[in-house]
C-alpha cells in the first residue's frame, strides 16, 4: 500500500502509494508514514514527495495526512505527484494546491 525510497544524491524522500486510500487504509498507514518521514525538529532538509500514480481514491483522512506532512516539512519541501485528474481536482477545490505542489 505504501513504499518508501530515498534518493540521497538529490535529497528526495518519496512515499509511493497504491490502491484506495480510504479511511481504513489510511488508519493502517498513517503511523508508518509519519515514522519514516525525514522530519527532524519540526522541519525537513529533504524534499518529501507523495507519489499517487497508482491511487484511485483518497479520503479526507489522507488529505489530513498530506496537510500534516506539508506543515512538518516546511514551505516548498512537500509535493504530491502523478495524481489522477479527479484527485488533483480535489486538492484544487479544497485550496490545498496553494499549500503544496500538486501535479
Amino acid at each position: 500500500m505504501v513504499t518508501f525510497n530515498y534518493n540521497e544524491e538529490e535529497k528526495i524522500f518519496t512515499a509511493t502509494f497504491a490502491g484506495r486510500l480510504d479511511t481504513l487504509a489510511v488508519q493502517r498507514i498513517s503511523e508508518i508514514v509519519h515514522i519514516n518521514l525525514p522530519v527532524r525538529d519540526g522541519k525537513s532538509e529533504d524534499t518529501i514527495v507523495f507519489d499517487l500514480r497508482d491511487v484511485d481514491y483518497i479520503s479526507s483522512s489522507f488529505i489530513r495526512i498530506c496537510v500534516s506532512v506539508a506543515k512538518q516539512a516546511g514551505p516548498g519541501q512537500f509535493s504530491i505527484s502523478h495524481c489522477q485528474p479527479f484527485i488533483k481536482k480535489t486538492f484544487k477545490i479544497s485550496g490545498l494546491d496553494e499549500m503544496m505542489n500538486v501535479t
